[in-house]
């Protein structure tokens, strides 16, 4: 199952302002629902600034999380709200962070959505 990512920056600014936001040590999650929305599916959004790196450490940081939220899709559709799309921004430490503390941050994280 491939994943449906969000375009466009409209959404990311939308999700930006009004989504509820879970901050972790390597990322932040920010579950963004539109009610006003025709479009009910889920849909993932990723995000690596400049703050982090050059080209080549971004797109390791989205590879990563994209990683991650696919593992987590594959095994279990329950901790995502259909209904919503998800944003995650990356943090400096995501890249040198092992996979297995990665995942578990974004088991406690979902938890508390």
């Amino acid at each position: 199952m491939k994943l449906q990512t969000l375009k466009h920056r409209k959404d990311f600014v939308l999700s930006n302002k009004f989504a509820k936001k879970i901050y972790s040590k390597n990322f932040i999650i920010q579950k963004y629902t539109n009610s006003d929305s025709i479009d009910l599916n889920l849909k993932f959004g990723f995000t690596a600034t400049k703050k982090i790196g050059n080209a080549v450490t971004r797109n390791r940081a989205k590879r990563r999380m994209r990683a991650l939220v696919s593992r987590f899709v594959k095994e279990d559709i329950n901790f995502f709200d259909n209904k919503s799309s998800y944003v995650l921004v990356a943090k400096s430490s995501l890249n040198k962070a092992l996979f297995i503390n990665l995942y578990s941050e974004m088991q406690q994280c979902l938890n508390k959505l």
